[in-house]
């Protein structure tokens, strides 16, 4: 008997109509490095000058490497006619190649790059004009001037470019051969281009939806999809509710056992952490059963009441684990940077709110809901799981924590769609130590700004941001920057 496939709405089985069985892995990216010589100098030169510019290139394509670890650098070597370049060009195009980076290794015509380009003309490219160090030779001689003669071949290719309408978007980097915050620059782009491909795969689940009132978080998925590239799916509560049913004992009991042994837990009886730890295989599951790879949940008032506790404990144990995204209020966009900056950084970041600020510190309170990774508490030891102070509709005391969060660079963001488009928020921080954890039943942070705060509350507002922010360790402005002009949208930078 043929099996009747169906929707992931109504089948009983693991395999639907309308989700890919497989959840798509995150494949190594493909740079294709051209490198251009010129056959006319070789027999100007024919002693020394190809033997340099090879060994020029050979060690960019060798730093290439290095930087790129996780990924795969495909090179053919020196490109010096036209038939090289379109040799190059072809296996470039069935390598399927994600990202050039074009170098020039000496003076060149604009022709041979064009011949290799118009085979991958869909990838973007990163023009890197390099020399084999950064200072003048002042007694140099005609051959290595040659040697060092790139910036010609990239001014008029750049150039060439702009006629003919090609890489409106060109990345230029400069640097010696040996540059170690060029090949940082090319590798912060190319981890960023990384990253906008894999949300074009990324399945983020939405149960319930936006908080009533809350225009700002409002979404349209054909345009998420189209600009940002994630596919929203709408889960039904019933599929959560239903694995909530379906939860084993033996299940829970390896959750309760974590929680308890983990963390003070201050106010909470056992139910209190039976039902949260139950919620948490729930949600595991209900992220598997659908291949999702991050779930927004409403969860105020009909979650909270049929399964009497929050998502909180859930939520923060996902986010140590890495494995999946989440976070509630029906807050997509605020999801996706979060999963951007997972993709970035390899660290879940947190999810706050924006509060009073402190003029001296030049600083502002951002208030958590409860949940995030604990590895950023300042001191571990006193990570306090206390109830929730907001109370939505519970029986028990729900399920919180309460710390504040170390000191470090921090990087801020959020995306909002308004009347002119989508827009990105990009605000770099520092997270100020606070010795003693805040006693307010929630996680917060206390971040100073380089803008003075007033001046920056009163441009933020004008502006018109979602009252969320996300709030990543380690500054990923560049990054961030990059990502929003691969999505073709504005980016607003403080």
């Amino acid at each position: 008997m043929t099996e009747i496939i169906e929707s992931f709405e109504t089948a009983k089985g693991n395999v639907f109509g309308d989700l890919l069985t497989t959840r798509v892995k995150d494949k190594p990216l493909k740079v294709g490095l051209i490198t251009l010589g010129f056959f006319e100098y070789w027999r100007m030169f024919p002693d020394t000058l190809k033997a340099n510019v090879t060994a020029d290139m050979t060690c960019i394509y060798n730093n290439l490497r290095q930087y790129l670890k996780q990924d795969e650098v495909i090179w053919s070597g020196i490109i010096d006619t036209l038939d090289a370049a379109e040799a190059a060009g072809k296996e470039l195009a069935n390598q399927r190649v994600d990202l050039i980076v074009y170098v020039a290794g000496t003076y060149c015509p604009d022709y041979m790059a064009i011949q290799a380009l118009e085979h991958v003309r869909h990838v973007p490219v990163i023009l890197f004009n390099t020399q084999h160090n950064n200072r003048i030779n002042l007694n140099t001689n005609y051959e290595n001037i040659l040697r060092n003669s790139a910036l010609i071949a990239n001014l008029q290719l750049a150039a060439t470019f702009k006629k003919m309408g090609w890489y409106r978007d060109l990345k230029v980097v400069v640097g010696s051969i040996e540059d170690i915050a060029a090949y940082e620059e090319m590798t912060k782009y190319i981890r960023a281009y990384k990253a906008y491909l894999s949300l074009k795969s990324t399945n983020i689940g939405v149960i319930g939806h936006v908080f009533r009132g809350m225009y700002d978080f409002e979404y349209d998925k054909t345009m998420i999809k189209g600009t940002l590239g994630p596919n929203i799916i709408s889960i039904q509560v019933d599929h959560l509710l239903d694995q909530f049913g379906k939860a084993t004992e033996e299940e829970i009991a390896a959750i309760v056992e974590q929680t308890t042994s983990r963390f003070n837990i201050v106010g909470l009886n056992e139910d209190d952490i039976y039902k949260s730890s139950r919620f948490y295989v729930a949600l595991r599951n209900t992220l598997e059963r659908f291949r999702l790879d991050a779930l927004t949940l409403l969860g105020q008032h009909y979650v909270e009441q049929k399964t009497g506790t929050t998502s909180y404990l859930a939520n923060t144990m996902m986010h140590e684990e890495g494995k999946f995204v989440v976070n509630t209020e029906g807050d997509v966009h605020g999801l996706i940077i979060m999963t951007l900056m997972n993709m970035l950084s390899g660290q879940v970041p947190a999810y706050a709110e924006w509060g009073e600020y402190d003029e001296e510190l030049n600083a502002l309170l951002m208030v958590h809901h409860g949940y995030a990774d604990t590895n950023y508490a300042t001191d571990k030891s006193t990570v306090k799981v206390n109830r929730s102070p907001e109370q939505w509709g519970l029986q028990g005391a729900g399920f919180g924590f309460e710390y504040t969060l170390k000191p470090g660079e921090v990087t801020i963001s959020h995306l909002i769609i308004d009347a002119e488009g989508y827009k990105m928020l990009i605000v770099k921080g520092e997270a100020l130590h606070i010795p003693q954890n805040i006693p307010c039943e929630e996680i917060t942070a206390v971040v100073k700004f380089n803008t003075p705060i007033k001046q920056f509350l009163a441009t933020l507002i004008k502006e018109g941001f979602a009252h969320h922010c996300i709030i990543g360790y380690g500054d990923m402005t560049e990054e961030l920057s990059n990502v929003a002009d691969f999505m073709g949208i504005r980016k607003v930078i403080y």
